[in-house]
């Protein structure tokens, strides 16, 4: 019976270290299955085989390498571009001139010069008051936006007070009108510009597809649809080139607009007021001839009394004719 225990304890642990020793060669394998596939990632790059020449590059192919990278200029991008960037030149073009034009219209001598705004301050702080005579001259010497608002409320002078208010809005409003026409087409050739970018882009792409799906079999197709995208993406490239400072710049003429406006704004504020007396005593005739136009202004006389009135000029007026239903 003990001989019979022994012989079963032998034999339960030879199979004890049989699962172990297969539990070890089944680590072991685990092990270097893992340092198999751990080591390209430990490898930062490959080594040649010892009895392998190391390729170098030659220093001709490194200066051809670096002139190429150093030729991509502005210019060839230009060049490279294609057509479509013949459209997005002249909208280059175009932009860069009114710029300039703006930029000479839109100075501050030219909407309200200062002697003109002294020269008004001046007249209606003085004794005899706002007289419309001379301010109409003041317009006239002064050329500007200011000048012509100023001139249209002269000439509505000795009418109710809202009739003034309401010719000084219109002629501000012609004035910021004009002001703001080449303002306008800045903006509209900024967002024309990436459109046509875009539009170029498109196409490049489509014609760079085609002509890839007409090569040889075993032709370099990715080279081939890399240049064309290449020479696509150049004409949306331009398009923003274009646009980014074309619609900076026609934000800055607006702002300009409306900042001048409202200083114009203020001094129209003050002038007004200086004519509220002459309501229903004054009255200005405008004459427009071949190359000037003046303006007179006349007192009004009641239409019971035939005499003539005197202007604000000096000059005598004719006798109103009596109507033949008073």
């Amino acid at each position: 019976m003990m001989l019979r225990k022994r012989l079963s304890g032998m034999n339960d642990f030879d199979q004890s270290g049989e699962h172990r020793g297969q539990r070890r060669q089944t680590g072991f394998a685990v092990v270097l299955l893992l340092l198999a596939f751990a080591g390209p990632v430990w490898a930062q790059e490959e080594e040649p085989a010892p009895g392998q020449p190391v390729e170098e590059e030659s220093p001709a192919l490194i200066e051809q390498r670096l002139n190429d990278t150093e030729s991509l200029t502005l210019v060839s991008l230009v060049l490279r571009g294609g057509r479509m960037m013949i459209p997005l030149g002249v909208i280059s073009v175009v932009v860069v001139a009114l710029t300039f034009e703006r930029l000479f219209a839109l100075r501050k001598s030219r909407i309200t010069p200062y002697r003109l705004q002294r020269e008004l301050s001046q007249l209606r702080l003085s004794e005899k008051g706002l007289d419309p005579r001379e301010a109409y001259k003041l317009c006239k010497q002064y050329p500007s936006a200011l000048g012509n608002v100023v001139k249209a409320m002269l000439l509505r002078i000795g009418r109710p007070q809202s009739e003034v208010e309401h010719a000084v809005a219109e002629a501000t409003e012609r004035e910021a009108d004009r002001l703001y026409g080449n303002v306008r087409w800045i903006s509209l050739m900024g967002s024309v510009a990436p459109l046509l970018g875009l539009m170029g882009t498109v196409w490049g792409i489509i014609w760079t597809f085609y002509k890839t799906t007409q090569l040889e079999i075993g032709a370099d197709r990715a080279d081939q649809l890399a240049g064309g995208i290449f020479v696509a993406l150049v004409t949306t490239l331009g398009g923003l080139v274009i646009a980014i400072p074309a619609m900076i710049v026609a934000q800055y003429f607006e702002s300009r607009i409306i900042s001048l406006f409202h200083e114009m704004d203020e001094i129209l504020f003050d002038l007004i007021p200086g004519f509220e007396h002459y309501e229903g005593k004054l009255r200005a005739r405008h004459r427009t001839y071949e190359s000037t136009s003046t303006a007179s202004f006349t007192t009004m006389v009641p239409p019971n009394e035939p005499t003539g009135g005197d202007t604000l000029d000096g000059s005598q007026t004719q006798p109103l004719p009596r109507s033949p239903y008073q």
